[in-house]
């Protein structure tokens, strides 16, 4: 299921400018193929399964794979080929052949003059091209890494699994020669969906058949793996049971009742805290023990964990603001305050500094010098102003984040330019290290971080000339291009993405920004200037036409007003009328969304009404319940009703008690039970926690 979604994602990037495009030499967009190589090779970080595949481009003849483009698909093949095909029969049957999701059998396979067995997938591009596919994405999984799943079952039980294709044939094995596992194949899972049954030799044989591509998944587990454990735990037990009822009976002559109170108190308030006791533990000590050493073990090991890993997420998250990832600014604050990224105000500038005197050079002598030098410029600007947020671009360049209050925004650029200076100043002198710093416009609030970076790789960008003039290149300052329109790829997306989640404040910030750069900052001619509104009006249609509301008929009208509009009115007035369109889907979006709430915040309180004396209902089967995650509908809850999730059910379930109270003549016990709580103890610090009243003192009062 995840190489078919990969596949798909595949599917839907704007892949078909390439799969469509002429093939004329002079018309081959080589950057835009390179480009769009490194972009897919980000796939290959969210799934071990992915980090080998590679695409077919049949009008270019060429293979795209990870950061790399083949336009000799013969090379290609010299790295990476199956053993048993020759280039024309692996050109003409995996290249050229019509594959919707196929599966092709464990091959022997050799990548970058490693031997490998591995079984392929293949899916001919675009998605449904029967007859005459333009392309072919070509994923190849090793066998090995499948065996790390199956691994498993042999090491810990003795046992062996295998997997087989929907035809019987040989994906993988484990712990059994392949005339066994065909043996087994022929014998029992012949036609059968799922198998659980006991075969020769005592074994254990279970099999299952996956509804998704017809798969057999087959294990077989010996009975001395399986008894082995279950032998140990007898002994444990006997042992164990026999000593506990020799020292129970000592000590229960002698501490019979001694301090039990504090003890079972104690016992309440875990238990209230972590739940039933699902550990089988054998008594109150070993429980408490048990869950309170795993507590601190626990806790423990997570701020091991934390710190260990502090310094990625850190980067991890700077990387993410600068690539404006962030559609919410509180979420954003609430990360950057987890991870002690400290901002001294909302507004700043973003600045990249390029280490001069390396140009294109590659070896691994360049490499150290240039992380030397990385860590000496950081460590030198840490040295001169603290705050400053830092990530490293590529070998020789590091991002710099300053920020500041909006009350000291005039002296911002005075303060970054003295910085840079004495930082430059610094690294010459201290370390013979030349460095160049490129600037972008000021941002005034953390989403635009993303807008002040881009500018700043625009002037990076820009021609080396004005950079010999000054050590600092300022993007405002930088000659603008006036042969084309300003609207890059990751513009149109945060508008999207910002029409799509209502946000009517950002498309503001995001369309300004578009006219400022297009029209107060660059003159473009009248036939460029169409192709820019052309290109606003296909973002505004791909967003009117998201998947939420493609059915809806209000968004239906949008796109219609969108295609309706004339761009010879005017500038002005086509602007305006964008602007009017987005704020409007804003508005249809905000709508849906609070209706949708509604729906939510209903199905919450009635999900509580109808379960509340279930001692485990917790926050994440509510979540289950309504398909939301569990902070969002805390979220949700608190912003609707005003308080949080277990203290509406806890009212509730006081609210039913207090009734149980009057009209029945159950104990107290009884009646914790009978509304959810897990011992009468926590029962009465609830009641009295709501009602500021114990129950026995509820029920004397009213009777």
């Amino acid at each position: 299921m995840e190489i078919e979604r990969f596949t798909r994602q595949i599917a839907l990037e704007d892949f078909n400018q390439h799969l469509t495009a002429r093939t004329e030499s002079n018309a081959i967009d080589i950057y835009s193929l390179r480009e769009t190589s490194r972009f897919i090779s980000k796939y290959t970080h969210s799934n071990d399964f992915l980090e080998d595949f590679y695409i077919y481009l049949k009008n270019y003849d060429a293979v795209l794979k990870e950061g790399a483009v083949f336009f000799r698909v013969d090379h290609f093949y010299e790295t990476y080929h199956y053993n048993d095909l020759s280039f024309v029969h692996w050109k003409n049957t995996i290249l050229h052949g019509n594959y919707q999701g196929e599966i092709l059998p464990l091959r022997s396979y050799t990548s970058k003059n490693k031997e490998l067995s591995v079984i392929t997938y293949l899916q001919s591009l675009p998605f449904n091209s029967f007859n005459q596919p333009l392309g072919t994405a070509v994923l190849t999984i090793d066998q090995r890494k499948i065996n790390v799943l199956l691994e498993g079952i042999s090491k810990q039980y003795g046992g062996w699994a295998f997997i087989t294709d929907k035809e019987g044939n040989l994906i993988t094995i484990m712990g059994i020669n392949e005339s066994h596992a065909k043996e087994i194949v022929k014998k029992y899972t012949k036609d059968t969906g799922s198998i659980n049954e006991v075969i020769e030799d005592e074994t254990m044989l279970l099999s299952i058949q996956s509804d998704l591509n017809g798969w057999n998944y087959v294990a077989g587990i010996p009975k001395e793996g399986l008894m082995e454990k279950a032998e140990a735990i007898k002994q444990i037990t006997l042992v164990v049971t026999f000593s506990t009822l020799i020292i129970g009976m000592l000590l229960c002559l002698i501490l019979a009742y001694r301090d039990s109170t504090p003890i079972h108190n104690l016992i309440d308030v875990v238990r209230e805290q972590i739940g039933p006791d699902t550990s089988k533990h054998h008594n109150e000590f070993d429980f408490l023990h048990g869950n309170i050493s795993k507590l601190i073990s626990n806790n423990k090991l997570l701020k091991r964990e934390i710190t260990n890993h502090k310094d990625i997420l850190k980067d991890s998250f700077i990387k993410s603001l600068l690539s404006g990832e962030f559609y919410y600014q509180e979420g954003m604050i609430e990360r950057a305050e987890q991870l002690n990224v400290l901002f001294r105000g909302e507004f700043g500038y973003v600045c990249i500094l390029k280490i001069n005197g390396y140009g294109d050079m590659e070896n691994k002598e360049i490499h150290n010098e240039l992380s030397a030098s990385r860590f000496l410029i950081k460590r030198t600007i840490k040295e001169l102003e603290p705050s400053i947020i830092m990530t490293d671009l590529n070998l020789d360049k590091i991002v710099m984040i300053l920020t500041d209050n909006r009350e000291n925004k005039i002296n911002a650029s005075d303060e970054l330019k003295h910085l840079l200076k004495e930082l430059s100043s610094s690294v010459a002198n201290s370390y013979r290290i030349s460095i160049s710093a490129y600037v972008g416009k000021p941002f005034q609030n953390f989403k635009e971080i993303n807008r002040s970076y881009s500018e700043a790789k625009q002037a990076l960008d820009s021609t080396f000339a004005e950079i010999r003039k000054s050590e600092i290149l300022w993007y405002q300052d930088m000659a603008r291009e006036t042969s084309m329109y300003y609207y890059p790829m990751d513009l149109e997306l945060r508008l999207i993405n910002a029409m799509k989640t209502g946000e009517a404040y950002d498309i503001k910030q995001i369309m300004t920004q578009i006219f400022q750069e297009n029209f107060g900052d660059r003159e473009l001619s009248p036939k460029i200037v169409e192709q820019l509104l052309e290109e606003i009006k296909s973002t505004l249609i791909k967003a009117c036409y998201s998947a939420t509301s493609q059915s809806s008929e209000n968004s239906i009208k949008l796109v219609n007003r969108v295609l309706q509009v004339h761009l010879n009115l005017g500038i002005n007035h086509v602007w305006k009328e964008f602007e009017s369109i987005a704020d409007e889907y804003c508005s249809l979006v905000n709508k849906r969304k609070k209706e949708s709430n509604d729906q939510v915040i209903k199905l919450i309180i009635d999900f509580l009404e109808d379960q509340y004396h279930d001692p485990d209902l917790s926050l994440y089967r509510i979540s289950e319940k309504v398909g939301f995650p569990e902070k969002f509908v805390s979220q949700l809850f608190k912003e609707k009703l005003g308080e949080y999730v277990s203290d509406y059910l806890e009212k509730i379930r006081i609210n039913k008690a207090s009734k149980l109270l009057l009209e029945t003549d159950m104990t107290i016990e009884e009646i914790s039970s009978e509304v959810g709580y897990n011992s009468a103890h926590s029962f009465r610090r609830a009641f009295k926690r709501v009602l500021h009243v114990t129950p026995k003192g509820y029920r004397q009062a009213s009777s």
